[in-house]
Formats: C-alpha cells, structure tokens, sequence
C-alpha cells in the first residue's frame, strides 16, 4: 500500500535540519525499497527548505507512522505538521527511474474533491492525465481511510518554469469538478532515496 507523507516544518528550522541531515539521510537509506519519492518542499524562491514530502508503500498505516516517526528531522521537533494519507498511484515510475531535466522545477499539487468512487475520480481524471503526461512524474488517488473513495488527487509535475504549473492548475479536473474543495501547489525538489 503506498502512503502519501506531507510535514510542514516548524519556521526558522534551517539550522536544526542542516545539524539532523546525516542522521535524515542515513534513516532513508534503510528505506530504499519501500521509498517511491523523497525530498524537500522548498520556499517559493528556493532558499530553504520548509517541508518535507513523500511517497513510501508500506502494508499499514502504522508502519507509514513508524517510519516517519523514527526519521530523526521528527525526533529533533522540526515538523510542525505531518499528514499521512493512502494513495493508489495512477503512474508506477519511482524517483530513481525518473530522468530529471536539469534546471526544470517540481512541484507537488494536490485536489481535493468531496468523496466519491474511486472508478469515477479516475475516469474525470483519465483524459488530463495523457494529455500532461509530459509534465507529471507521479499522479495519485487520495483516498479516504477506509481505502475505498477518492477524497482527492496527487500529482508531482516537472515543468520549465511556474507558468506551465499554471496552465496544469487551471486544467486539473477534479478540483474544478462541482464536488471540488480545493487545490494547493507547493514547491518540490527530488531528494535523497
């Protein structure tokens, strides 16, 4: 099962990541396997990180939790907020199968829907995800935690510059369907897996 995990850092953590980082890197390690992206979200200049996002498989919520939990950015209190949530991925590339185009950026955006099928979210979405499929690098089913309906979208994009995050934004078609909550985007950069 794969598990979408989202920590939002405490402000000013800089210092206390930088002096965590080996021990962080050394707690990935462990978790190759099961690491299908990792890394940084990113302030929207890029200079600093400020959240931490990623996607693991793992057969339970609690070994997601044990995982994220014993990472030692968690142990030295720099999250502030961790959300974990199911997703049944619409794309099976990992990050180390990904070929990154230098200079391009990633971002993480996230649709949020009212509750529903899991075949009906994927149908809205089918025909967006062939026509982006130059841009995404991950897309997702968020589910609720019963595991049976869409609550919302995950997509990781590569694009050249924000303004083609943009037009995907204005595209996406759960977030604009009348059952739509919202739609975030923040600023991502592949890490260590």
């Amino acid at each position: 099962m794969e598990w979408m995990i989202k920590c939002v850092s405490w402000p000013n953590m800089a210092e206390r990541r930088e002096a965590t980082i080996a021990r962080h890197i050394e707690h990935l390690d462990k978790f190759k396997a099961e690491t299908w992206y990792s890394g940084p979200m990113i302030s929207n200049d890029g200079s600093n990180a400020n959240g931490s996002f990623r996607v693991v498989d793992f057969p339970t919520r609690d070994a997601a939790q044990n995982y994220i939990d014993t990472d030692p950015y968690t142990a030295a209190e720099i999250f502030e907020r961790i959300d974990i949530e199911p997703l049944h991925p619409w794309t099976d590339i990992r990050q180390r199968a990904y070929d990154q185009t230098d200079g391009w950026s990633q971002f993480i955006v996230i649709a949020r829907t009212e509750p529903q099928a899991l075949e009906a979210g994927t149908s809205k979405v089918s025909g967006f995800l062939t026509d982006y499929s130059f841009q995404i690098v991950l897309a997702g089913a968020l589910m609720d935690d019963t595991h049976f309906h869409l609550i919302g979208a995950l997509y990781v994009i590569d694009v050249a510059e924000r303004a083609f995050a943009d037009v995907f934004l204005a595209d996406e078609p759960l977030s604009r369907d009348p059952d739509g909550c919202n739609l975030t985007i923040e600023r991502w950069r592949f890490g260590h897996v």
